[in-house]
C-alpha cells in the first residue's frame, strides 16, 4: 500500500520533542483512516431521513445524527473540532483527520506536530500521545464537495488554563461552553450545549468532532481509533446509517 507523502511542518521552537517522521510509514491504518473519513462526509451529504428525531443524549464512540438540516443554513458545509491543548484522545483523533482531509486537500500548513499530556489517564504516560495541533480555520474539497475545518482548543497542556495560559476563574465546563458560544455560530454552539453533559469527562469538557452540511448533522465523541492496540487498528467503523 502506497502513501501519500507531505511535509508536516515542524515542532514548536524552544520545546524538545521526538521526531516522528516515521510514524506516516510506519501506521497500517492509513487506508482505513482516509477511507472511514471520506465515507462520513459523503453520508453526511448524502443521507436524508424524513422520519428523522434527534437522539434525547449521546453516548461516545459512535456518531448520531443530530439534525436534518445544515447548522448554518446557507447551505455549506462544515467540521467542527472541539478539543484541548493537552487531550490525547484530540492527539490520536487529529491524525485520522489529518489523513482523511489530506488525502483531497494538502493540509500541512496548517497542523504542527505535538504530543499530549503524559499524566493524562488514556495518553503514553512517558512521552505524551503524539498529536497534531490544528493551527486555524481551513477549507478543504472532498468529493466535490467544499467544507470548513473549524478547529477549538478550550483548555491548555494540562488543563491548568486557557490555551493562552491565563487562570480560569470558573468550571472548566462552564469555560468551555462559554468560549463555544463565543466562537461558534449560534446553531452550532446551541448543539455543543445541548449534548454538554453527554461529552463532560471529570469535570471538563471532551474532544467532540460536528460534521454539518445541507442534508443533516452529526456529532461524534471519543476516540475514532485506539491508540493502545498493536497496528492502531481503526475500531469506529459503524458510520451512522441508521435513523
Amino acid at each position: 500500500m502506497s502513501t501519500k507523502k507531505n511535509n508536516i511542518p515542524g515542532k514548536k521552537q524552544g520545546k524538545n520533542k521526538p521526531n516522528y517522521a516515521g510514524f506516516f510509514k510506519t501506521r497500517n491504518f492509513l487506508l482505513t483512516a482516509i477511507m472511514a473519513v471520506i465515507i462520513v462526509v459523503i453520508v453526511v451529504l448524502a443521507v436524508l431521513n424524513p422520519f428523522f428525531a434527534p437522539p434525547a443524549k449521546i453516548t461516545s464512540g459512535k456518531y448520531y445524527k443530530v439534525s436534518q438540516g445544515d447548522l448554518l443554513s446557507n447551505g455549506s458545509s462544515a467540521v467542527y473540532f472541539l478539543s484541548w491543548i493537552g487531550c490525547p484522545i484530540g492527539a490520536t483523533d487529529s491524525w485520522a483527520l489529518y489523513y482523511g482531509i489530506n488525502s483531497t486537500t494538502n493540509i500541512s500548513s496548517h497542523v504542527e506536530l505535538h504530543t499530549a499530556d503524559p499524566a493524562d489517564i488514556y495518553s503514553n504516560s512517558t512521552t505524551g500521545q503524539p498529536g497534531l495541533l490544528f493551527k486555524g480555520n481551513f477549507t478543504f474539497t472532498a468529493s466535490g464537495h467544499k467544507s470548513t475545518f473549524y478547529p477549538l482548543y478550550m483548555y491548555n497542556e494540562t488543563m491548568s488554563g486557557t490555551v493562552g495560559n491565563k487562570p480560569i476563574n470558573e468550571s472548566l465546563v462552564s469555560y468551555g461552553l462559554s468560549l463555544i458560544n463565543s466562537t461558534y455560530p449560534a446553531k452550532v454552539a446551541a448543539m455543543f450545549n445541548k449534548y454538554s453533559s453527554d461529552i463532560t469527562f471529570k469535570g471538563h469538557l471532551t474532544t467532540t468532532i460536528l460534521i454539518t452540511g445541507p442534508h443533516g448533522t452529526y456529532i461524534f465523541n471519543a476516540f475514532m481509533y485506539a491508540p493502545w492496540r498493536s497496528a492502531w487498528k481503526w475500531v469506529c467503523v459503524s458510520w451512522p446509517l441508521e435513523s
